[in-house]
């Protein structure tokens, strides 16, 4: 479904990975939700893995082909984060950490609560340690066929191995 062979999806994947590559969670926000709504069944939102794989189905592919390594439920700092894409070519990483929850009017709140554990289990130390110029942290927030976006900006300005 994502891959080359389905270039509507495809291209959709690619420009998704430009938008978190450069923390445009507004645009990337939209796009999501674009394809929650094109390929998501109801019946498939009861549980946050369902979400994790859709993402992983659309940015796995996406990255390798722009030469970033994609990298799911790895250790990092004190935890393990959903998805990280990673451009060392680019001193550039993206930290995603996803959740769901059951009500459209709670997305906001669940995007926050996963920008706070990044930055509570120190997601990004190992890309600021390495001197990455750019480290984003982005909560997303799921419910039914529906996202929201929380970013914390580029994490590399707010650390102290500046």
């Amino acid at each position: 479904l994502y891959g080359e062979d389905n270039p509507y999806w495809y291209n959709q994947a690619l420009k998704l990975v430009d938008l978190l590559m450069v923390n445009n969670t507004d645009d990337a926000q939209m796009l999501i939700s674009t394809m929650l709504k094109e390929f998501l069944s109801i019946r498939n939102t009861g549980n946050e893995l369902y979400y994790h794989g859709f993402m992983t189905g659309i940015l796995g592919l996406a990255s390798a082909t722009k030469n970033f390594r994609y990298l799911e439920e790895i250790e990092s700092g004190t935890g393990f984060s959903d998805i990280i894409i990673d451009s060392f070519d680019n001193k550039t990483a993206c930290i995603l950490e996803l959740k769901k929850t059951e009500n459209l009017e709670d997305c906001y709140d669940v995007a926050d609560a996963a920008t706070k554990q990044i930055i509570k289990k120190d997601y990004a130390s190992k890309f600021i340690s390495r001197r990455y110029k750019k480290v984003y942290g982005i909560g997303i927030g799921f419910a039914q066929k529906s996202c929201e976006m929380v970013s914390l900006g580029n994490l590399v300005e707010n650390s102290a191995f500046q």
